[in-house]
C-alpha cells in the first residue's frame, strides 16, 4: 500500500505537467532534494569522523558540495523571487562538468509558469521526501519518478515501453541466472530496469557488483541515469548515448553476466558502421536478423565462465535461410546454449507477439553439455490490464525447470519442457523452437496419422473428380 504523503505529492503534481518547462522544473526539484540529502548525509558522517572545517576547499565527500546559502534549510527561509533565485543557483551547482547530474537538471526551468505560491508549494512538498524514513534508501524517490515518467515527455505508456523491460521479465531473467556479484552488463539498457533488478537481487544477497550499460536513445539514456541515481546505484553508462553495435563504449569490458532486451530486428547494419572490434565468431550474422548481431556483441563481452539471459524475437528460432541455420549450428557446435523458453504473447507494451528467452553460457557444467533445455511457456500467464502477467508460482515453475537442468536432474514434462540432446537438434535442421521438442510423441504420431488419412481422402476425391471429368469430356467429344 502506497504511503499517504507520497499520494499527497502525486495529487499535487497532477495537472502541473502541461508545459515542457514545468516538467523539467519538477524533475530538477526531485533531483535537487535527493542531492541535498546525499550532501547532508555525508556531512554528518564526516563530522562524526572529526571533519571540522565546513567549506568547499576541505570537502572530501563524493556528493556535490552545497554552500550554506543554497542548502535546503537555507532555501526554506527564502520567499518569492529570492527562492526562485536560490533554486536557480542550486541547479547550476549540480549541472557542472563531471557531475553525475550533468544534463539532468535545468536551471532555466525556474523561469517557468509557476506562480510564487505554486513554486513555494512544490518546494515544501518535495521537502517531505527523506532517506531512511521508509526503508530502502531512495525507494520513495524512485517510486515518485516512476509516477512522473508518463508526464516527463509527450510519450504514452505504450511508447515508453520501448525503453522499459517489464519488471516481471527482468525478475525472471535475474531469477534464472542468480548472479553472484561481479560485472553486470546491458548493451541496450533503455531506462535501466534490467540493471536495477539485478542490483536489487545482489544487494539482498550482500554481494559486490558493478553495473555497466549503454543506450542509443538519448532520452532513454537520461531516464536510466536518473533511475539509477534515485535508487542510490552507481553505473557506468558511458559519457553519452551511443549505439553499442556501432560505437562500443565498453570495448574492453568482460562481464560475468549479460542481461538484455534488444530492440527486435534492429541493429547497426545498414544504419552505419558496426564496430570492427567485435570478434564475429562463429560467423557474421545474417543481415535480416538483428537479434543474432546483438547476440554476437553480448558473447564478445562475456567472460569465459559468464552467462547471458536475453529476450529475442521468435523469428530466429527456426529461420531457414542458410546464414541463420549456420549460425545456430555454430552455437550448438560450441555448446553455448543452455536453455530456450518461448514466452506467451502480450508481455510487452509495444508488441503482442510471443518472444523467446535464451540463456547461454560459455563454459557449461558437465551435466549440461551437449544438451539444451527447451520450455514452451506460451500457455502461462493471464491477461491483466492489457498485459499478460505471470503468477509467482508460474515464474517459479520456469526457474525450477532450469534449475533441474543445471543439477543434472532429468525433468521432461510433455507439452512444457524437455532436455534435448544436441544430436537431435542437428537432425532437425538446427531448429531452436521449443514446441518442436516438448510435444508428447504420441501426439506427434496421432497428428501424422491424421495427416496421412487426410492425404488418402484427398487423393480419393481427386481421382473421383478426374474420372467424372474424363467421362464428361468423352460425352462432349462424342456429341452427346
Amino acid at each position: 500500500m502506497e504511503r499517504l504523503y507520497i499520494n499527497q505529492i502525486k495529487s499535487f503534481l497532477k495537472g502541473r505537467f502541461h508545459e515542457e518547462n514545468e516538467r523539467k522544473f519538477i524533475l530538477s526539484m526531485l533531483l535537487l532534494r535527493f542531492a541535498g540529502l546525499e550532501f547532508e548525509k555525508e556531512c554528518a558522517e564526516l563530522k562524526s569522523e572529526g571533519w571540522r572545517y565546513e567549506d568547499q576547499a576541505s570537502w572530501e565527500g563524493k556528493s556535490i558540495y552545497f554552500p550554506r546559502g543554497v542548502r535546503w534549510e537555507a532555501l526554506e527561509k527564502r520567499e518569492g523571487q529570492d527562492l526562485r533565485k536560490g533554486l536557480y543557483d542550486a541547479f547550476r551547482l549540480m549541472d557542472v562538468p563531471g557531475s553525475k547530474y550533468r544534463g539532468l537538471v535545468y536551471p532555466k526551468s525556474v523561469t517557468g509558469s509557476f506562480d510564487e505560491d505554486e513554486l513555494a508549494g512544490l518546494f515544501h512538498i518535495t521537502g517531505e521526501l527523506s532517506f531512511g524514513r521508509h526503508g530502502e534508501e531512495g525507494s520513495d524517490f524512485s517510486q515518485l519518478y516512476e509516477f512522473m515518467l508518463q508526464y516527463l515527455t509527450d510519450w504514452s505508456i505504450k511508447q515508453m515501453g520501448s525503453y522499459c523491460t517489464p519488471r516481471q521479465i527482468a525478475r525472471l531473467m535475474v531469477g534464472l541466472l542468480e548472479p553472484e556479484g561481479g560485472i553486470i552488463y546491458d548493451p541496450c539498457c533503455g531506462s535501466g530496469s534490467m540493471l536495477l533488478c539485478a542490483a536489487d537481487y545482489m544487494r539482498s544477497k550482500k554481494q559486490n557488483y558493478g553495473l555497466y550499460g549503454q543506450e542509443a536513445d538519448e532520452t532513454a539514456w537520461k531516464m536510466a541515469r536518473i533511475n539509477l541515481i534515485l535508487r542510490g546505484e552507481e553505473a557506468d553508462l558511458g559519457s553519452a548515448a551511443a549505439d553499442a553495435l556501432q560505437y562500443d563504449l565498453h570495448g574492453e569490458l568482460q562481464a560475468d553476466v549479460v542481461l538484455a532486451n534488444p530492440p527486435f530486428q534492429r541493429h547497426g547494419r545498414g544504419q552505419g558502421r558496426i564496430s570492427d572490434d567485435v570478434p564475429w565468431k562463429p560467423g557474421f550474422p545474417a543481415a535480416q536478423k538483428g537479434d543474432f548481431v546483438w547476440l554476437q556483441h553480448m558473447l564478445s563481452h562475456l567472460k569465459e565462465n559468464g552467462r547471458i539471459a536475453s529476450v529475442f524475437s521468435n523469428g530466429i528460432l527456426a529461420g531457414q535461410r542458410r546464414e541463420e541455420r549456420e549460425f545456430r549450428a555454430a552455437l550448438l557446435r560450441e555448446d553455448l546454449v543452455e536453455a530456450v523458453f518461448t514466452l506467451p504473447p502480450g508481455l510487452f507494451y509495444t508488441t503482442k507477439a510471443a518472444v523467446s528467452l535464451w540463456v547461454l553460457k560459455k563454459d557449461k557444467e558437465s551435466v549440461c553439455r551437449k544438451r539444451i533445455l527447451f520450455v514452451d511457456a506460451r500457455k502461462l500467464g493471464k491477461a491483466e490490464g492489457g498485459l499478460t502477467v505471470f503468477s509467482d508460482l508460474e515464474r517459479e515453475e520456469l526457474v525450477s525447470a532450469y534449475r533441474n537442468y543445471q543439477n543434472g536432474i532429468q525433468d521432461d514434462r510433455p507439452g512444457f519442457c524437455r532436455q534435448v540432446p544436441v544430436t537431435e537438434i542437428e537432425a532437425d535442421e538446427y531448429s531452436m523452437a521449443p514446441e518442436r521438442y516438448v510435444m508428447d510423441r504420441r501426439q506427434k504420431l496421432l497428428k501424422l496419422e491424421e495427416l496421412e488419412s487426410r492425404e488418402a481422402e484427398l487423393e480419393g476425391r481427386l481421382k473421383e473428380l478426374l474420372g467424372k471429368n474424363r467421362d464428361m469430356l468423352n460425352l462432349i467429344l462424342n456429341g452427346k
